[in-house]
């Protein structure tokens, strides 16, 4: 009698026991699954903040576009340069190789890389025969306010060095840093060969375009000195040099596929 009474107060004690430990298991899933409802939650509002986040900074991105136009607007030898250097960057990005998502960033910063022009008096901006040093000491300095002005855009932080050294040549003696060789960002580098073929084939006050035959030919003489070899040679296949070689050649001749000398 003594051991089963024992027994029964052991079980009494136990089922109680039991009940205890399963309600705590109870709570514990209650509590996962009110975590996992927070985090959620969360996550989803970090998602939606981000995606607020890039939509406002598309906005802004648009706006600074209207500001590139308006800033063309002031010389008729720049109108429709932003969106050309914008499509060149891009497509040389895609010949060496940039992810797909780099290469819309960096035509982004294609049409954005002058924003900086802002900073330049329209003195400057608008004379029609060559700088003198001081004006071009000014010039010189939109390169980082450019940089500047977009370092905000986290969207483009990845393309935001090649605003910055689109100047920069490979040799040492570009700006604003005197960057030289691979020191020098690739998008950087792949940014200075469209702006620099854009600014050939077109019109200057001081200058008449060169054909894109004759700007290749100047970017070649002009490599590996001062623009990186690899992006010229993609910048080439982007404007179908090899086609345009054979027809410049065949209807005119050799000789008058002559450089006209640099920009």
């Amino acid at each position: 009698m003594a051991c089963m009474s024992g027994a029964m107060v052991a079980m009494g004690w136990h089922v109680p026991s039991l009940m205890l430990v399963a309600l705590m298991i109870l709570l514990g899933v209650l509590v996962t699954l009110q975590v996992h409802r927070n985090v959620r939650d969360l996550r989803g509002r970090s998602a939606a903040q981000r995606r607020a986040a890039i939509y406002a900074e598309q906005h802004y991105i648009d706006v600074l576009g209207k500001i590139i136009q308006y800033i063309e607007s002031r010389d008729v030898y720049a109108r429709g340069r932003s969106g050309r250097i914008g499509w060149l960057s891009e497509q040389i990005s895609h010949r060496m190789g940039l992810s797909q998502e780099l290469c819309g960033r960096m035509k982004a910063a294609g049409r954005l890389h002058d924003i900086g022009l802002l900073a330049v008096p329209d003195t400057i901006l608008n004379k029609r025969s060559r700088l003198g040093a001081d004006e071009f000491r000014t010039v010189q300095k939109h390169a980082l306010v450019s940089y500047e002005v977009l370092k905000p855009l986290q969207t483009l932080q990845d393309v935001l060095p090649a605003v910055r050294s689109h100047h920069e040549r490979m040799n040492g003696t570009g700006y604003p840093e005197g960057l030289s060789g691979e020191d020098i960002p690739l998008t950087g580098r792949i940014l200075a060969v469209a702006d620099a073929y854009d600014a050939m084939t077109h019109d200057r006050p001081w200058r008449p375009a060169m054909t894109p035959i004759q700007a290749m030919r100047e970017l070649v003489r002009c490599s590996p000195a001062g623009y990186d070899p690899d992006c010229v040679r993609a910048l080439g296949e982007v404007v179908n040099l090899t086609a345009l070689e054979s027809a410049f050649e065949v209807r005119f001749g050799s000789e008058q596929a002559q450089p006209q000398g640099a920009v």
